[in-house]
């Protein structure tokens, strides 16, 4: 009876579960990566320097992408609610054609930087053409599940994930296991997967209504002028979530032990990123409404910092007994400093959450100031602590990093926050 109660009360509550779908969703499609972990750390089929490899490709692939989207998922997240059907088109096609332009302009740009990119940090050259093509593919995957959450098709959004995961990772798994294709044979599994997606990517923009409209200089200079907050805020992601990786590129099998501690900690963040494909849409969307009900806000940032803190105690209680049982012995020096990343981690949840107000408001200025603050203490502290203890003090500068972000959050949208739990409790 108390399960047959508990569907029940899913039916009679949609947005309930439309968030069960969602986390289901992000959790399957990250949950099955990390039962394959003993998998892709087993010296049989990817080294350390495999995985280290691999870590670069993926920090290269964040590293372009804020160049080649110019923040155009941001704004279609946004814009969504605030544009007639029309003009969503003719914004839409005017941003697609902006990043196709972008994405040639950077392989252009990394073609003529190849040299000193290989003989800097061992990049392989033919990661100068799959970095971007990957970058664009996806820019397109992120834009469709973007505005599949925006249109409220969870069930979508499951299909999608599951039927790119099972590509991704099966593909993998034969070229790495059955024909040791090594790190290679993971990247051809995630190219295959995205341009699949892609595919259905633009089947879902022309049946939408999405694509072919009429590309406006006028959204050609607005974009322009919020991708530059947005890069320089992705520019901080990036520095905030990947440069450690490279102040460690030397080592590449070094740096595989640390990028897989970095990934069993991420699992924090997916929890995170999980609840915020529901909650992000569901805030700009109160906030988009003639009536701001901030209760129903600050119900939703109540909820989400509650699963995060649960969620932070769950780790450090089962990660040492998870490392025993399913991570090669090669890694296990990681459990020295993982607890440091995993805290880092939860703290960048929480100033995650209130991303959703200075991209809700373009708060160019902030997200600028704000930015350029985040990537001088996260480069401080790498440099710092990375001379110092290398993997060990990469560690100890995510934790630290990412509260000192956390602070600079905190004060950077202290009028929203304030303006949500003051206001909320008129609306009751």
């Amino acid at each position: 009876m108390a399960v047959s109660g508990y569907f029940n009360e899913l039916k009679r509550k949609p947005g309930l579960r439309s968030a069960g779908v969602y986390t289901f969703t992000n959790f399957f499609t990250k949950g099955i990566s990390f039962l394959l972990i003993p998998v892709f750390t087993n010296p049989r089929f990817l080294t350390p320097a495999d995985n280290g490899v691999l870590s670069l490709f993926s920090s290269s692939v964040l590293f372009l992408m804020p160049f080649i989207s110019l923040g155009l998922t941001q704004s279609a997240s946004t814009d969504f609610f605030k544009l007639g059907k029309t003009d969503f088109k003719d914004f839409f096609t005017t941003g697609f054609a902006l990043t196709i332009a972008t994405t040639l302009l950077s392989v252009a740009i990394i073609f003529l930087l190849k040299d000193y990119l290989h003989a800097k940090y061992g990049l392989p050259v033919i990661f100068m053409w799959i970095v971007p093509a990957v970058t664009f593919l996806n820019f397109c995957s992120e834009q469709t599940t973007g505005l599949i959450r925006n249109n409220d098709q969870p069930f979508r959004y499951l299909g999608i994930g599951i039927t790119k995961t099972a590509t991704e990772l099966g593909i993998a798994l034969v070229l790495i296991v059955a024909y040791q294709y090594g790190w290679l044979g993971r990247i051809t599994g995630m190219m295959a997967a995205l341009l699949l997606v892609s595919t259905y990517s633009l089947y879902y923009f022309i049946k939408n209504g999405y694509l072919f409209g009429k590309i406006k200089m006028k959204y050609v200079r607005a974009e322009l002028l919020y991708a530059f907050p947005i890069i320089v805020m992705q520019a901080n992601m990036f520095i905030l979530s990947s440069s450690d990786k490279f102040f460690l590129a030397t080592d590449h099998a070094l740096l595989g032990v640390y990028t897989i501690a970095c990934t069993f900690a991420s699992v924090i963040v997916i929890f995170s990123a999980a609840l915020i494909q529901y909650f992000s849409p569901k805030i700009f969307a109160l906030l988009s409404a003639d009536k701001v009900q901030y209760h129903e806000i600050k119900k939703l940032l109540l909820y989400y910092i509650g699963a995060m803190f649960g969620s932070f105690v769950l780790f450090l209680f089962f990660t040492a007994l998870f490392y025993h049982l399913f991570i090669n012995i090669k890694y296990h020096e990681a459990l020295h400093y993982i607890y440091f990343i995993a805290a880092g981690y939860f703290f960048w949840t929480l100033a995650s959450i209130l991303y959703s107000f200075f991209l809700y408001y373009k708060e160019k200025k902030k997200i600028i100031v704000h930015s350029f603050l985040s990537m001088a203490v996260a480069i401080t502290a790498n440099y710092f602590f990375i001379k110092r203890w290398s993997a060990y003090g990469a560690a100890v500068a995510v934790m630290v990093s990412y509260f000192f972000v956390l602070l600079i959050t905190l004060i950077s949208t202290k009028k929203y926050i304030m303006s949500v739990f003051k206001s909320s409790l008129h609306d009751k």
